[in-house]
């Protein structure tokens, strides 16, 4: 059997077998000869009472949370269904390329996965009237950026789903401009994550994908970077097949009344402007795409948590939040492995090799338990908030304790109160200013870094007990005032 490795097209083969089990051979079902469009319009979906959607698993599109069917395209597209007295079915294609041969042999009555109207589809489907507004933007990471300006991509990898609008681009872009880059496809029949999360696992380094996707996800990965733009203004519409008019006056009926309607705004605002929800729905689909657990090193965590007496959820948050999960991953600051340990900390620790994950657990969590005491005794009355002093702990691990320390001292200098986390914060705040840090005794420290730090994983660390504990299903009422409160 020929292990599956990734196609890159503009690079020799020999050249293309770097991420061997990432990437696949993606068939060229896009470039084939589509089959012909079946005779189905509204009046037979309406006989049979069911109307198909084709989409996939994403938190913008469709997606299972705690028992219950949400995502933009999937609940405008269910309100449109009830007003016709039909029944929404799911069809979920094995990859992207199979969407619109899905719909033209009849699997399928409507593509609603925030498709791009291209030159492309509109050859081989009919779209309904735009309902979103995008435009490509290209994603790096923080370590490898991704470029500021098209002529940049010269000499860049940039990975894609072949078929896709973002394939499309890059190549019109590359007959266009004459530009060298090589266009790598996702197997999406053995990668479960989308592009842009292969980059910012570190599965490869620049992706192309729609602003709105970049800016959510940027906000789950904080080291993801939004690069140069590379289309203009775009539309996202739902398709069809050409010979089903009916339906597609339909549908564009429905838009066109929808279009900016207080159940339209109120999705929106769900769906594209809560970054809370988007980082809730996406860690609860990274935990069910792996079988309800939060990583391949779970037992270690637990493992951890017997030892040192710290929830293995808030360990397994750190180590996301340090790492990503990725065992092999070196700062530039020569820290090492899963919980990011420097190899003279390691050494204190028992860990003697920093590579290995479970000796990398154990360690990480051994030093947060060290820093987790010596908070305590410093925090006095304070010290049974569990919150407040984790909080100090996990600051002590990012910044060092010294300049925790430092940041307590101005607190006290200030008449505040250096055993409260949030008022410690601010101080480390102040410390990023020459006014602050310059003074005798104290130094720079990056403090609104070490602030996001503690935050992240506060916030990651009550998404993953939510996930594992399969707290009660979320009420729409209290869901939607969530969002709105936090815009």
């Amino acid at each position: 059997m020929i292990s599956p490795i990734h196609r890159a097209v503009g690079l020799p083969f020999i050249g293309a077998c770097v991420i061997a089990l990432l990437m696949g051979c993606s068939g060229q079902s896009n470039m084939s000869v589509d089959p012909k469009p079946v005779e189905l319009d509204l009046a037979q979906i309406v006989e049979r009472d069911t109307l198909r959607v084709i989409t996939r698993n994403h938190p913008l599109t469709y997606y299972l949370f705690k028992g219950t069917r949400r995502g933009f395209d999937y609940e405008l597209l269910q309100k449109y269904a009830e007003e016709q007295n039909l029944v929404l079915e799911v069809i979920l294609p094995p990859t992207w390329n199979d969407m619109i041969p899905y719909l033209l042999e009849g699997k399928g009555d409507v593509i609603a996965s925030m498709m791009t109207i291209t030159d492309d589809r509109s050859e081989r489907i009919s779209f309904t009237d735009p309902y979103q507004h995008v435009w490509q933007v290209a994603v790096g990471r923080s370590d490898v950026p991704p470029p500021r300006t098209i002529d940049e991509l010269a000499g860049r990898t940039v990975l894609v789903r072949e078929g896709s609008s973002y394939d499309e681009r890059l190549r019109a872009l590359r007959d266009s401009t004459g530009l060298a880059f090589t266009i790598q496809y996702l197997d999406e029949l053995t990668v479960a994550e989308d592009p842009i999360q292969v980059v910012a696992n570190g599965g490869s380094d620049l992706t192309i994908v729609d602003n709105t996707i970049a800016q959510l996800e940027q906000q789950f990965n904080p080291d993801l970077l939004i690069g140069a733009s590379l289309t203009e203004q775009q539309e996202i519409a739902w398709g069809v097949r050409s010979n089903s008019p009916e339906l597609l006056a339909s549908l564009n009926e429905f838009v066109d009344r929808n279009d900016r309607s207080a159940f339209y705004n109120i999705l929106k605002k769900r769906y594209f402007e809560s970054p809370r929800r988007f980082r809730i729905h996406r860690t609860h689909q990274m935990a069910l795409n792996q079988e309800g657990r939060l990583s391949r090193y779970d037992d270690f965590f637990r493992a951890a948590e017997d030892e040192v007496g710290i929830d293995w959820r808030l360990l397994a948050a750190q180590a996301y939040h340090e790492s990503r999960f990725y065992p092999e991953q070196v700062s530039w600051a020569g820290a090492i492995g899963l919980m990011q340990l420097m190899p003279e900390t390691a050494a204190t620790l028992g860990v003697d090799d920093l590579y290995d994950p479970e000796q990398n657990i154990r360690g990480g969590s051994r030093y947060l338990r060290q820093l987790l005491d010596v908070m305590n005794e410093n925090l006095g009355e304070n010290a049974g908030d569990f919150r407040n002093q984790i909080s100090f702990a996990l600051a002590a691990y990012n910044a060092g304790l010294g300049h925790v320390f430092n940041a307590r001292r101005l607190v006290r200098e200030q008449h505040g109160n250096p055993d409260i986390w949030d008022e410690v914060a601010q101080a480390l705040s102040l410390l990023e200013q020459p006014e602050y840090y310059s003074q005798e005794g104290y130094a720079f420290v990056r403090g609104k870094q070490v602030t996001r730090y503690v935050y992240d994983i506060l916030e990651r660390y009550e998404i993953f007990s939510e996930v594992i504990d399969n707290a009660r299903p979320v009420d729409e009422k209290e869901d939607d005032a969530l969002v709105l409160s936090s815009q």
